[in-house]
């Protein structure tokens, strides 16, 4: 819904009385939930009239310049990422895993097949009716990453077989809506993994404890009902009655008081660990920057660049500038200085760039970054699927079932094996003419095989054309998908094209084509480009070309050819153009 460019077509601030009315609807929309907190007395509240790409009208509902709320079809209000952020609970999640988060990005919906179960039986996908706002956060992450609708009810997308659409995205993170106000944007606060486990627990009193004090209650109950049916007098019933109603009612006063003194526990623990400085938070931040990005900083570098591409991602919490003694960035970084981490020159007014670093620090030197981080590779996690700036896609699969495997073990597949849907024509006419099998005499597009005995059990016919012997081994095969890096899954790409042209008044502007063959997020692309060359940066289409193309303005053909090759690691062979950089020469290592 906001993922391309939209227009702004009023920005109005809200009077006391219209940001009474927007928290009776927010009351109205969420009963259970207090939504009017989010919206403090002393917030200045805008309403923002936008047209999406789509020529959809849609009002928006900024709090202190944050999109908070927005109406989608119906007049129905849902609730930013931001918002969700501050208060979670608002909306249902449907949980996903960490690789399908680009693809969301990329504009895709939430498919079913990566929806990790919430339930079992029909309460897989919850109890909810169609229509119902839903919220989406990631296995590794509890924090919400994209707000949707259900286009099926629970039991519809249960009775689907966990095919089809899931979730309908309409908001996500990374889109414009998110970015509306660029100085304000956030990323993704870390909250605890939505996947629970035995040790997300307490260690003392939680389970172990309670496990035998319930034993005890029902060993309490099993002795009434002895006793009972041993005394046939009312009374004696009665007084037991009362006496075993007192025990259990103890014991279940005791579980609930350890329940509650481990909550206790554990609000207490999250509020010391929220109490961190906004100072110390942001000097932790820095510190991480510089020590996990040494070989990637490239000097001179944007003070403002640098707080938002390495300071910003590297912060446990959301950052505050305002929140903090500093109040502004070059107050900080003022004090970077007189500590001796940075060098800073003013070029001209108002534009600061970092010149030089000082990575033998001591404080540096003995800072210890995120363990998380140097644990990636010990979880066996790889590393190019985590990396946002390439795109993820599920991958249809086949695979061998018992039906089957007497044709597949003929060529060397095994039993339980999968095979990706594009290759099971091509193993099937390896196999046929592998047998030789004799052809009828009809035109090559409609002849048919005679089937040897293998293929005559699954096709159960004597002679088939390849595109029937193709249809029924697929459907003795079990159907399932796999998550895969689409640079990994394209092959024979072409080679990316760098071309120079000529627009109005004999501005250069320079063409690049066929990069999301290789994977890359063209949004995330465009970013880099922006900030790099500094240069306006849009997707063109070229009459009589279906393929759509990059266009950036000037001569910056050195630039993308050093971004993909450094920060994409694209292979310097797959890239065609590098003569028509500024200097001639082609690019050389130092």
């Amino acid at each position: 819904m906001f993922l391309k460019p939209y227009k702004l077509k009023n920005n109005v601030p809200l009077k006391g009385s219209e940001v009474k009315k927007l928290r009776q609807r927010l009351q109205e929309a969420f009963p259970d939930k207090d939504a009017g907190q989010l919206i403090s007395p002393k917030a200045s509240v805008s309403l923002l009239k936008l047209i999406t790409h789509g020529d959809f009208q849609s009002s928006v509902y900024c709090v202190d310049k944050q999109p908070m709320f927005f109406e989608i079809e119906g007049g129905r209000l849902a609730p930013t990422v931001m918002a969700l952020w501050q208060m979670n609970n608002l909306l249902p999640y449907f949980t996903t895993h960490p690789e399908v988060l680009p693809r969301l990005s990329n504009g895709a919906d939430l498919m079913l097949p990566g929806v990790i179960p919430m339930g079992t039986g029909m309460n897989v996908y919850g109890r909810y009716k169609q229509g119902q706002l839903v919220a989406v956060n990631l296995t590794s992450n509890k924090a919400a990453i994209g707000v949707g609708i259900l286009p099926r009810s629970s039991d519809d997308l249960y009775m689907s077989g966990g095919y089809g659409v899931g979730v309908k995205i309409l908001h996500v993170f990374g889109d414009k809506l998110w970015s509306h106000e660029p100085t304000l944007a956030q990323q993704v606060p870390v909250i605890q993994s939505a996947k629970l486990t035995e040790d997300d627990f307490p260690p003392l009193g939680t389970k172990n404890h309670n496990t035998e004090l319930l034993q005890k209650s029902a060993i309490l109950e099993e002795d009434a009902e002895e006793v009972n049916t041993a005394t046939g007098q009312q009374e004696d019933d009665n007084l037991n009655n009362i006496d075993n109603t007192i025990s259990v009612n103890s014991v279940s006063e005791e579980i609930s008081n350890n329940f509650a003194q481990n909550l206790a526990i554990n609000k207490d623990e999250k509020d010391i660990e929220n109490e961190l400085a906004p100072e110390a938070i942001l000097k932790e931040a820095f510190l991480a920057a510089l020590k996990n990005n040494r070989k990637s900083l490239q000097l001179p570098l944007l003070t403002s660049n640098f707080y938002r591409l390495y300071i910003v991602p590297e912060a446990k919490q959301a950052l505050d500038l305002k929140k903090s003694k500093y109040k502004k960035l070059s107050n900080f970084l003022n004090e970077m200085i007189d500590e001796g981490f940075i060098v800073i020159r003013e070029e001209t007014k108002g534009v600061d760039k970092i010149t030089s670093i000082d990575f033998d620090h001591p404080e540096l030197v003995n800072f210890i970054t995120d363990v998380k981080k140097s644990n990636i590779s010990a979880e066996g996690t790889n590393s190019e699927n985590q990396n946002p700036l390439f795109k993820s896609e599920l991958t249809e699969l086949y695979v061998i079932t018992d039906a089957t495997a007497p044709l597949f073990t003929k060529l060397n597949y095994k039993r339980g094996e999968a095979i990706p849907a594009v290759q099971i024509k091509k193993v099937l006419r390896e196999y046929v003419n592998k047998q030789h099998l004799s052809t009828s005499n009809e035109c090559t597009a409609n002849r048919s095989y005679v089937l040897d005995e293998i293929l005559q059990r699954i096709c159960e016919r004597s002679a088939a054309p390849l595109n029937c012997i193709v249809s029924s081994v697929i459907s003795k095969m079990e159907h399932s998908y796999q998550m895969c890096s689409v640079k990994d899954v394209a092959n024979n790409k072409p080679l990316i094209q760098m071309s120079l042209a000529t627009r109005s008044k004999n501005k250069k502007v320079t063409l690049v084509s066929n990069i999301e063959c290789y994977g890359i997020i063209m949004n995330e692309f465009i970013k880099l480009c922006k900030q790099g060359a500094a240069a306006s940066t849009t997707i063109v289409t070229l009459p009589n070309q279906k393929r759509e193309m990059l266009q950036i303005q000037g001569n910056q053909i050195r630039f993308i050819y050093n971004l993909l090759t450094q920060t994409y690691q694209i292979p310097p062979k797959c890239i065609l153009g590098l003569e028509l950089a500024k200097d001639g020469k082609k690019h050389q290592k130092k």
